[in-house]
């Protein structure tokens, strides 16, 4: 076989494992998402998102969750918690950190960024705005640039059976 061909199976079995480990991080995302589902929220950024992400370098797509918590102290960023899917069957979770500051009436703008290995595309930035509801975002990385669609879940049908109906 010659050079280059071996050497992008290398990469590409890798990057196979590399996501596979990747994917074992899921449960902790899964944790932290069922907790996120009932824990209460003072700060409105907080809490659950779902939707999707989109790449427009590649037209890659897939699902998208995200669990935002508090900062740990007074100034610092935002944590968020990502999950998502693509090629329908590979999934993982990563973390970011991102500042979020206000930007009008129920309005914050965000921005932030995290290391991911080179074959990924090193480092991703990110840059959007978020409202009580929604939460849209760009990333660029050196292999890649795109954006998040999100909005807040809807109310499982457990907790739709809990809350007393209006006559």
């Amino acid at each position: 076989m010659r050079p280059h061909i071996l050497t992008s199976i290398r990469l590409l079995l890798t990057a196979l494992l590399d996501l596979s480990l990747s994917s074992c991080a899921s449960p902790g995302f899964q944790r932290a998402w069922k907790q996120a589902a009932t824990a209460s929220q003072n700060d409105p950024v907080c809490g659950q998102w779902q939707g999707t992400w989109q790449s427009e370098a590649n037209q890659h797509h897939g699902n998208l969750r995200c669990v935002v918590t508090p900062p740990k102290s007074p100034g610092q960023p935002h944590q968020f918690h990502y999950h998502a899917t693509w090629m329908r069957f590979l999934s993982g979770a990563y973390r970011a950190q991102h500042s979020v500051t206000p930007a009008g009436q129920s309005t914050w703008t965000l921005a932030g960024q995290h290391q991911m290995p080179s074959w990924a595309g090193d480092l991703y930035t990110y840059q959007g705005q978020l409202s009580p509801t929604s939460f849209n975002a760009t990333y660029k990385c050196a292999l890649d640039h795109g954006t998040f669609t999100l909005s807040r879940p809807l109310p499982s049908k457990k907790k739709l059976a809990k809350t007393p109906h209006s006559p």
